[in-house]
């Protein structure tokens, strides 16, 4: 068989198991919860675990749950993983559509006495409807005892399990499967389930005092008078880290245009945001680890452009309409983590050693490193006159 034929019948298997396993799950949740779905519900539960960016593509299948229950008490049951880590908590902070945020660290679970105390906080709270938003890696066997812990929490109704990823033959996958965006993965999730939205929401909004933080930070850096773009060199996985000193250069090309320079990212990613901007030079401000998720947020909506690597700051741009040109390695499935909307552009490059899932790669981060500087700023340029178009248009 051909190369390209070989791909296409792996997948189709990779398909067929997926498929095998979402329908023991569709069996398994209609023998612990019978019932069909109610319409009305006293307490909902939401189970997202993740970081930022995980909860930032689930903000609209929430805000659709919300919806369809208007007058429930609803509690955002997540962990972004071990202590120290920014997640829910920190991006939802102020959220008023959202009644609690139940937030565990991953080393809560690791003992029995833990599981259990958890187990009996949750029961205590009575949930009528129990939504588990399932990570896009989550893997069968977690499925299933999530599925279960549900119902031991007593939850009369429960839905969302679903398997999105299998990990037989990733790379014929990546090669001949369109996957969603996690955003439309979610939304698709909770139709199949009844629970539709025409519009999608991310349901953020910026306070008074987010807006003047803000004002204030760019009058300090003498930026509140310039149009501005934004560079976030960060990223959680080295694999997915466009070298520093090409978003300097990009940075450098856009501030002699006339743009102001802001340099974003989080508290670990001071050292690398301060040496671009200091590399871009005066036109150039950092603030990581300086602003909260919310003030973060509100500097991205006053800017025309995000340049970023594939990471959590992608998802907030998105969140408030700000395009993005995204810098993608090849390590994951392709394209499932892409910014959600038609006016970003994903930039990547292929390689025979695609979809490796690698946290530490062996050749020197080959697919990213393919990026050139000139093809950033290209789409850079593309981006920004397609933004003032839709502006003017819309004028």
């Amino acid at each position: 068989m051909a190369p390209g034929v070989i791909s296409k019948t792996n997948a189709r298997f990779a398909e067929i198991l997926r498929a095998a396993a979402n329908f023991s799950f569709a069996l398994l949740r209609k023998c612990l919860w019978p019932a069909a779905r109610p319409l009305e519900a006293a307490r909902v539960c939401i189970y997202r675990i993740g970081n930022i960016g995980d909860t930032a593509c689930a903000v609209p299948a929430m805000f659709a749950i919300r919806c369809a229950y208007p007058n429930a008490h609803l509690t955002l049951f997540t962990s972004p993983g071990p202590s120290g880590l920014i997640g829910a908590r920190e991006l939802l902070a102020g959220t008023e559509w959202i009644d609690e945020i139940l937030v565990y660290p991953l080393e809560r679970v690791s003992t029995l006495k833990g599981r259990l105390g958890l187990w009996r906080e949750l029961r205590a709270r009575h949930f009528d409807v129990w939504i588990e938003l399932p990570a896009v890696a989550a893997r069968f066997r977690a499925i299933v005892r999530n599925m279960l812990v549900a119902r031991a929490t007593g939850a009369r109704w429960g839905y969302g399990w679903r398997l999105s990823s299998i990990f037989i033959a990733a790379r014929a996958q990546s090669e001949t499967l369109n996957f969603p965006t996690e955003v439309e993965r979610l939304l698709d999730l909770l139709r199949d389930g009844g629970i539709g939205t025409r519009e999608i929401n991310f349901a953020f909004s910026a306070t008074d005092d987010d807006r003047r933080a803000v004002g204030a930070l760019l009058d300090g850096a003498a930026l509140s008078d310039r149009p501005l773009m934004a560079l976030a060199p960060g990223a959680k996985a080295p694999p997915n880290r466009w070298p520093a000193e090409r978003f300097a250069e990009v940075g450098r090309q856009f501030a002699g245009r006339g743009l102001g320079v802001i340099v974003m990212g989080g508290d670990a990613d001071r050292a690398v945001c301060g040496e671009v901007a200091r590399a871009v030079g005066a036109s150039a401000h950092s603030v990581a680890g300086v602003t909260s998720l919310a003030q973060s947020r509100e500097l991205l909506s006053r800017c025309a452009l995000l340049v970023c690597n594939d990471s959590g700051v992608q998802h907030l741009a998105a969140a408030v309409g700000t395009p993005c040109v995204s810098l993608f390695s090849r390590r994951d499935f392709r394209w499932k983590w892409r910014p959600y909307g038609a006016q970003h552009t994903v930039i990547e490059k292929w390689v025979d050693c695609h979809t490796c899932f690698l946290d530490q790669c062996p050749v020197g981060n080959r697919c990213i490193n393919l990026i050139g500087v000139d093809e950033v700023v290209a789409a850079g340029d593309r981006t920004l006159a397609a933004s003032t178009a839709r502006r003017l248009s819309a004028a």
